[in-house]
């Protein structure tokens, strides 16, 4: 009897796990390391090679080993992009890490910021030289340029709370960025709503990576659009993004009804078999009294 009790469990156990919205749905995105990093671990080859340029001026110290204890808390650290990928340069040879023929540049001139974070900003570039921004810093005016909210070293992940009164009445009133803000606010209210809505479908492993390009196709558009300045411009943007995130959002929507709805199927199999494993006990035990007493 205790076997057949187990062995009911283990199949009851079974059709609840395919009825999970977890199972049979689509392998869940990897992370942005992932497979990688387990590759690493399994053969053993989890550190990474070492950079010079950060050795060097760490042994140097004061203000040429600074920028590497700003470096190590800034969002170009934890996106994996290092001194050569700013600076240029062999980051695995002392004799090639300052060496032009491989592409190192020093410190860029105010003048030359957006073309040094364009390399692989583009998109962001290519708006900033709109801005009466780009073209006050370029007259030799103090201006603001990407270091200015970014940072140099210490880089910060851009947001929304960049744009702010005690910064950006350092020069000038904060009206036309305070429209700017406005503007945006709803949208990325919106994009956080969906994003939170993707990783709702993820963990329940819904195929939502082309969702997920889309949005960060969305949410870069929009975010590049800030550094033109131009307000009717930025309005206009955030209306066309709007748009396209209410037809991600419906997608979106469908594929939570699946989930739920698989929820619903693997609930009801689950009653099914628990009802039957009752049935079965109880047709079993009568049969068993009807055989006692025929003996």
């Amino acid at each position: 009897m205790r076997g057949f009790w187990i062995k009911l469990v283990l199949f009851f156990s079974f059709f609840l796990l395919v009825g999970s919205p977890s199972v049979g749905a689509g392998s869940r995105a990897p992370s942005s390391h992932g497979s990688d990093e387990a590759a690493a671990n399994d053969s053993g080859q989890d550190q990474a090679p070492k950079n010079v340029c950060i050795e060097c001026h760490e042994q140097l110290g004061g203000q040429y080993g600074a920028p590497v204890a700003l470096w190590q808390t800034s969002f170009h650290a934890k996106m994996g992009n290092s001194c050569e990928g700013c600076h240029g340069g062999n980051p695995l040879d002392a004799d090639l890490a300052m060496e032009p023929s491989e592409g190192f540049v020093g410190v860029p001139k105010p003048t030359e910021i957006a073309t040094f974070c364009g390399k692989c900003h583009v998109g962001i570039e290519e708006n900033y030289i709109k801005s009466p921004h780009y073209n006050a810093s370029q007259a030799g005016k103090k201006a603001p340029t990407c270091v200015t909210c970014h940072h140099s070293h210490d880089v910060v992940q851009a947001s929304m709370a960049m744009i702010n009164e005690a910064l950006c009445a350092q020069c000038h009133s904060y009206d036309q960025a305070r429209e700017i803000k406005k503007a945006f606010v709803t949208a990325e209210v919106k994009l956080e709503e969906e994003r939170e809505l993707l990783d709702y479908l993820d963990h329940r492993g819904m195929k939502i990576r082309r969702q997920r390009e889309k949005l960060f196709a969305l949410r870069n558009s929009l975010h590049q659009m800030t550094h033109t300045l131009d307000v009717p411009l930025i309005k206009s943007k955030t209306g066309a993004v709007m748009e396209t995130l209410e037809g991600l959002h419906a997608n979106s929507l469908e594929l939570k009804k699946k989930v739920i709805h698989r929820w619903w199927v693997g609930g009801l199999i689950a009653l099914f078999f628990l009802v039957t494993a009752f049935v079965l006990r109880a047709f079993k035990k009568t049969f068993d009294e009807d055989e006692g007493e025929s003996l």
